[in-house]
């Protein structure tokens, strides 16, 4: 079976900006939730990275936490749905409001 796993990473920053999440959902085969989580935690540590920015801010990328495992029906094809959730009015406007790059 297929499960799409919710990975929540976030960055740690060098300057006093506040931390900016990252979402992953990955595709995971496996025989059951638990196992799809497990492998899914697995690969965790190659997403991981740090870096310098041109303003020389020291960002480190680190795995916070599976938020969800979803499973996914066996017949993948065109249109299948791999994640699905619900959202309060907050978070939907949050998602829907453009990502200020300022």
């Amino acid at each position: 079976m297929y499960y799409s796993v919710s990975l929540m990473y976030k960055s740690e920053r060098s300057d006093s900006e506040p931390p900016l999440w990252e979402e992953r959902i990955i595709l995971v085969s496996a025989t059951d939730e638990v196992e799809a989580e497990e492998k899914a935690k697995k690969s965790t540590r190659e997403y991981e990275s740090e870096f310098i920015t041109s303003d020389s801010v020291e960002i480190a990328w680190k795995f916070h936490q599976v938020e969800r495992v979803f499973p996914i029906d066996d017949d993948i094809e065109d249109g299948a749905e791999l994640f699905s959730r619900f959202l309060r009015q907050s978070e939907a406007e949050s998602l829907l409001a453009p990502f200020d790059d300022n």
